[in-house]
């Protein structure tokens, strides 16, 4: 894997993340956080109405925002790639990280099961309904994976604080 994180610092992008002004890791960074807010504020929002809070508002209604989630996680892929690229060795080998990975892949398989097995249900679903038990583990499942994301991206910077960036 050495040789692999050695080629991705050798490479164009990251030494254009790494260099090419004092203003772009920060601009990383504030796109990250606000890919990070749609994600955990969207699918958060929709983990909890599973869980069977907020039964005043509408299943429904809560899932039409779901592709806000999506365009947060995809901002967040992004930048989430360009830092990795730029530093790989200092990431892979920082404790946070693998991790972080981890409970990315958790929520993701997390809502590809629900979605795939359980999603069609949604519409028999009242606004003051509560939802079935199966709805509940899976919102309890993604609330808890996003919750260690955030910990473990905020722990990134204490478990190695040789990234440059930071």
């Amino acid at each position: 894997m050495d040789v692999l994180y050695h080629w991705l610092e050798a490479t164009s992008v990251s030494r254009w993340v790494n260099r090419e002004s004092q203003w772009l890791w920060p601009m990383l960074e504030t796109l990250h956080f606000i890919g990070l807010s749609l994600v955990v504020g969207i699918a958060g929002f929709f983990d909890c109405r599973l869980i069977g809070l907020l039964r005043g508002v509408p299943i429904n209604a809560v899932k039409k925002f779901m592709p806000w989630a999506l365009f947060g996680f995809s901002i967040n892929l992004l930048t989430g790639i360009l830092f990795f690229v730029s530093q790989p060795t200092v990431y892979a080998s920082n404790a946070a990280w693998w991790p972080k990975v981890f409970f990315i892949l958790v929520a993701g398989a997390n809502a590809m099961l629900f979605e795939t097995t359980m999603g069609e249900r949604l519409a028999a679903i009242g606004p003051d309904d509560d939802t079935p038990w199966s709805f509940k583990i899976v919102g309890a499942a993604s609330l808890v994976s996003w919750f260690f994301v955030l910990y473990f991206g905020r722990m990134l910077a204490f478990f190695g604080t040789e990234i440059t960036g930071l």
